[in-house]
């Protein structure tokens, strides 16, 4: 797995690891060798790669020599830097085409979140021909490469000859370049999906929380909910674990949050007062239909009747009862059920439904509204609920204008971005199983693609706009998004949705790992696999899930946190070095 490769980041270490992309050995050591004549530079004894420390920092410089070897290196280490020579050599236009087709694979990898961002990359550049030189840098610069470092060219000097100044000075550009990363906020965006969607983002932040070592899930800086992920992101935000929200489903004693029914199949949740007022509304228009087609203006009655009760449907249910549950809960912690008293900040998505405009309750002139209130207007998704009324307007599911509030992250200093989106389609590699199935199935699936493509754009807009951003985004496999599929509402699944949702979360972190650790150790967070892989061989070779599946050897411990007022919350944890 990519966390067992050689190079692995180790978090906590001064070192900064660069990575070389050159011509050939010679041109290597000769930078190398220079760069460790500089004062207060020495070359560390070291096995494999060259390791120089100076002003404080350590630095390893790995080379590679080509781009496949480059784009793999990439994909399995932590790097912080991409040092990429372009200085003049025989083959100089040969070397400038395989750069170009580095900085085109970099570009356009299939996953976005694997991206190099190209604020990280430094070229080096030489030559006899300054106006070739002068039109390479307006290329780089087209692409997004922003540090290019030129050196003076010496016509008579091999490519590889000696220049101490110049190494000196790339080495202090590098060390500097490392060192002002800006680390910013962390924030958690979880998206809407239905009840399916609520088990989905539980089972995937249980994972998360089984992986970190030194903190948990609970302390991210910040937190974006919409529908389902607007209930999920409400309980975190005021100190309940993922272990107390799973134990809460399951009907598990040991946690704080008491045993949860999302079951809508109870008169509670039925829209009583809409429908008697739309019941009324419906017998007024059949007597004035009846009386106008007594007088004779009854021509076009039957269509205008048909089309006044269409318009008369309403949803069926309400969600005051999710509400008052939801009220209850957040009330039993010490920040209770207001925004502004939260420990850390805690956002909620919703849809005005006149204005067609998303509002995030939390913010300033927002920050008002209970929790619970925000939430139920989040997760009141037409037709199924009712909009919810809040200061004189109505407000409905927030995943009607916004997937994720990732960009709202971005706009507020976050630099580590952790995205749960359950609401995406099923795939099929079986022509005609779509046109098979039945209408609702097919609205279902045309409602995800939509709003799931509608986050692609934005995700990778906003990523390629802000490269300092690392982000990571967990989804339902394949095999998952079709149980998710078969019913949003459906509150029965939610051991083998923990289960799928788990699976998929690991599947994920090992696929980034070499990046996440990294990302991670940067805001001083630590990150270990081997719990969770206790775990995962657990339920992967369990037929029959039960609530202890989900802990390691089976033994239960529920994880729990103090819960906190603003003025209790501890500094965010920090690696001492």
């Amino acid at each position: 797995m990519t966390r067992n490769v050689p190079c692995q980041y180790e978090p906590g270490r001064k070192r900064q690891r660069i990575l070389y992309v050159g011509s050939g050995i010679e041109s290597f050591e000769s930078l190398v060798t220079d760069m460790v004549t500089g004062p207060r530079t020495t070359r560390l004894p070291s096995e494999l790669y060259p390791v120089i420390s100076t002003r404080g920092r350590e630095v390893e410089v790995i080379p590679v020599w080509d781009t496949r070897g480059a784009t793999d290196a990439l994909r399995s280490a932590y790097v912080n830097l991409l040092l990429v020579d372009l200085r003049w050599c025989d083959d100089f236009e040969t070397r400038v085409a395989d750069v170009r087709k580095l900085l085109r694979a970099l570009d356009h990898a299939e996953d976005v979140e694997q991206r190099y961002g190209f604020h990280r990359i430094v070229v080096l550049i030489s030559g006899p021909d300054a106006s070739r030189l002068d039109d390479l840098v307006i290329e780089l610069g087209a692409v997004g490469v922003r540090h290019v470092l030129r050196q003076d060219f010496e016509p008579d000097a091999l490519p590889w000859s000696s220049d101490p100044a110049f190494a000196h000075r790339v080495l202090g550009y590098c060390v500097d370049l490392t060192a002002s990363r800006h680390v910013g906020k962390t924030a958690i965006c979880a998206s809407g999906g239905g009840i399916t969607g609520i088990y989905f983002e539980m089972g995937v932040l249980k994972c998360i929380d089984d992986c970190l070592t030194n903190c948990s899930v609970n302390d991210f800086n910040m937190m974006f909910g919409i529908s389902a992920g607007a209930v999920v992101t409400s309980l975190l935000s005021v100190g309940y674990t993922p272990d107390e929200l799973l134990a809460g489903i399951a009907g598990v004693p040991g946690g704080r949050v008491p045993p949860l029914s999302l079951s809508l199949l109870r008169l509670s949740h039925f829209n009583h007062e809409d429908m008697r007022w739309r019941l009324r509304s419906a017998a007024q228009t059949g007597i004035r239909a009846f009386w106008d087609a007594l007088r004779g203006r009854g021509g076009d009655t039957a269509d205008a009747l048909f089309l006044e009760y269409t318009s008369l449907v309403g949803a069926p249910f309400h969600s005051a009862e999710f509400e008052s549950m939801l009220r209850r809960i957040l009330e039993l912690s010490g920040s209770g059920n207001d925004f502004r008293n939260l420990p850390i900040e805690l956002f909620v998505g919703a849809s005005d439904q006149d204005a067609r405009s998303h509002v995030l309750f939390g913010s300033d002139g927002y920050d008002h509204v209970p929790i619970s209130k925000a939430v139920q207007a989040s997760l009141s998704v037409n037709p199924a609920f009712s909009s919810v009324p809040i200061d004189g307007r109505y407000y409905e599911d927030g995943a009607i204008t916004r997937t994720s509030n990732f960009v709202e992250a971005i706009k507020r200093d976050a630099t580590l971005i952790i995205t749960l989106d359950p609401f995406v389609p099923y795939v099929s590699k079986l022509p005609g199983l779509a046109h098979r199935r039945g209408v609702l199935y097919n609205i279902d699936q045309y409602i995800r693609t939509i709003s799931f493509t509608r986050f692609e754009r934005a995700r990778s807009g906003a990523l390629r706009k802000n490269p300092e951003v690392s982000s990571y985004t967990f989804l339902p496999s394949n095999t998952l998004r079709r149980l998710l599929s078969t019913n949003p509402m459906d509150h029965r699944p939610y051991l083998e949705i923990w289960r799928g949702a788990y699976l998929s979360a690991l599947q994920r972190i090992d696929q980034l790992c070499h990046r996440l650790r990294g990302d991670l150790a940067q805001q001083g967070m630590l990150l270990d696999t081997s719990l969770a892989e206790l775990v995962a061989e657990q339920l992967r070779t369990t037929p029959n899930l039960c609530f202890e599946d989900f802990f390691p050897e089976r033994q239960v411990e529920i994880a729990k946190r103090e819960f906190m007022r603003p003025s209790q919350v501890p500094p965010p944890p920090v690696l001492v070095h």
